[in-house]
């Protein structure tokens, strides 16, 4: 991925006990997406899909505090990380206010009512160096 393609990244994460899988076809299911790619390495286990000029990047590292190490803006607890890669040619009507907005609510409110847990967005990135702390909040209804 070229990060000049990048329009933003927006950063949500959960604790939850659902497996990788699981959480994936929960999100698939959700937002009517195509199927996840699923891929792993010595720390991670992590699964991607593009649809409509937005990357779904769903991350689970096997040890916990994994991701409060890697992004200091992670809640503590959280076991799974939650990447929504906009590009820059994202169909239009979807800039970045609904990229922060819609995207992330849809996103992380439909995912606290799936896994029936708290999501957290921490953080917006903008570019290489810039990004923005978040504390926004999602509860299961």
């Amino acid at each position: 991925m070229h990060v000049n393609r990048i329009r933003v990244m927006e950063h949500l994460a959960v604790d939850c006990c659902f497996s990788l899988t699981e959480v994936c076809e929960g999100l698939q299911q959700l937002l009517s997406l195509p199927d996840f790619a699923y891929d792993c390495e010595n720390e991670t286990e992590w699964s991607s899909v593009v649809d409509r000029g937005i990357e779904y990047n769903v991350s689970r590292p096997y040890k916990r505090g994994t991701l409060e190490e890697w992004d200091d803006s992670v809640p503590a607890g959280c076991s799974v990380a939650v990447t929504l890669t906009a590009f820059k040619d994202c169909p239009p009507g979807q800039d970045p206010e609904w990229d922060s907005t819609e995207l992330v609510e849809r996103v992380g409110q439909g995912l606290a009512n799936l896994l029936e847990q708290t999501v957290y967005h921490h953080r917006t990135w903008l570019r290489p160096g810039e990004n923005i702390t978040r504390e926004q909040v999602f509860q299961p209804k």
